[in-house]
């Protein structure tokens, strides 16, 4: 991969953000990318810097990498270890961030899986629907005669 095109990983972390902020900038289009050589999508390192100018340093990587570090750590076996430990620190900082989220959201979705299997059950465990009681026409009365339907007695 040439120098200048990152990977969204190597972005992040050049940004101090995590990946789902640089995807999010990507989906809003605040953020291009293109497609490298293996498929994958990569940024170039202007365009992350126009959006996170601390993402290049002179020396082509995050200053806050290097800050607190001592005096020989900057150069040498020492600095290239604690690089290394840094980076690794921010990947897993990202899964981490990232399972949190996946976790979130299966609580979610369990929530609703829970709430939709209450209201089935109260249905099933609620009061019983019995069909009504038939209801019974009242027993015809005999014909009146002439005379009762003219006086209208019975």
């Amino acid at each position: 991969m040439d120098s200048t095109k990152l990977s969204i990983s190597e972005a992040a972390r050049r940004a101090g953000v995590r990946r789902n902020t640089i995807y999010r900038k990507l989906e809003s289009g605040k953020l291009s990318k293109e497609t490298g050589d293996d498929g994958n999508p990569v940024i170039d390192l202007s365009e992350l810097a126009r959006l996170y100018p601390r993402a290049v340093s002179s020396a082509g990587q995050p200053p806050e990498l290097f800050k607190g570090a001592g005096a020989n750590s900057r150069n040498g076996a020492g600095g290239q270890a604690d690089f290394a430990l840094r980076e690794l620190v921010d990947m897993l900082k990202q899964d981490k961030a990232s399972l949190k989220e996946q976790l979130e959201q299966e609580h979610e979705r369990n929530d609703r899986l829970m709430g939709l299997l209450e209201a089935a059950q109260r249905k099933l465990t609620g009061p019983m629907h019995t069909d009504p009681q038939p209801v019974t026409p009242p027993s015809p009365q005999p014909p009146r005669g002439l005379w009762a339907r003219l006086t209208g007695r019975a």
